[in-house]
Order: structure tokens, then C-alpha cells, then sequence
């Protein structure tokens, strides 16, 4: 028994470790919203209603290809999962569309191998931080 307890020590670590950065990393990512900032946010599988009360918030829990949005009809775009939005080029065109004219999209996810690159060709990263897995970023649209 005292076997089994070490064993699942570590694994309990892990998984609060784990949380824990979690965590950290959607505090750290929500940090880049002013929160007297009273412009329309998109927000992607979150909810925002609490950080940004005078914001116009348009929720989008799901999110497969085409945002049904007018072009640059967003001024801040904002999403804790963008790993789980799909394929990441549809995703961040997609963004870009909705987003006005130096709107600010902010985001963290698990990054892939070019996702740095195609993020850089439709915005100006102001700031990319890396947490284990994740990434979170503040970046402007060009």
C-alpha cells in the first residue's frame, strides 16, 4: 500500500502543477485587457463579463471555420483555448477579418510548430511569453 501511495505521489504533483499553471497562464494572458476598457471584445470560449463590465462582449463557445461577423467589427478578439479552435491558419484568418484596424487580439494556447510564423504574417506581436506547453501573447493586427 505504502507502494501505491508513492507512486501516485508524483502523479498528484503533476496534476496540480499542472492546474496551477493553468491558472497562472489565463491570469497572466487577462492582464493584457484594460479593465476600463469599454470597446466590443470577440471572446472565444471564455467569459469576460466579470473583467471587462463596460465591454460589449460578443460570446462565440463554438467556433469551426467562419466567425459570423462583419469584417473589422471587433475591436479586441480574446481566447484561452486557441489550440482547440481547429485548423490555426482558418483561425487566426478568421480573427484577423473581425478584428478593425489595429484592433488587439489576445490569446494563450498550446502553440504548434508554425503557429509563431503565421501569427507574425497577419499581426504585430507586442508580447509572447512562454509557460511549459503554453504560450500567451498580446499582439495588434497589421
Amino acid at each position: 500500500m505504502s507502494i501505491l501511495t508513492f507512486t501516485n505521489a508524483p502523479f498528484i504533483v503533476i496534476i496540480h502543477l499542472v492546474i496551477t499553471m493553468k491558472k497562472d497562464i489565463k491570469e497572466k494572458t487577462l492582464q493584457y485587457i484594460p479593465e476600463d476598457f469599454d470597446g466590443v471584445i470577440l471572446d472565444l470560449r471564455n467569459k469576460l463579463e466579470h473583467i471587462c463590465p463596460k465591454a460589449e462582449i460578443i460570446p462565440v463557445n463554438k467556433f469551426w471555420g467562419k466567425i459570423d461577423l462583419d469584417d473589422k467589427s471587433v475591436d479586441m478578439a480574446v481566447c484561452l483555448k486557441l489550440h482547440k479552435l481547429g485548423d490555426i491558419n482558418t483561425s487566426l484568418g478568421e480573427i484577423h477579418r473581425v478584428l478593425r484596424d489595429e484592433g488587439t487580439f489576445i490569446a494563450c494556447l498550446k502553440p504548434s510548430d508554425n503557429f509563431r510564423t503565421v501569427l507574425k504574417e497577419k499581426f504585430d506581436v507586442n508580447s509572447y511569453h512562454t509557460m511549459g506547453h503554453y504560450a500567451y501573447f498580446e499582439a495588434q493586427k497589421k
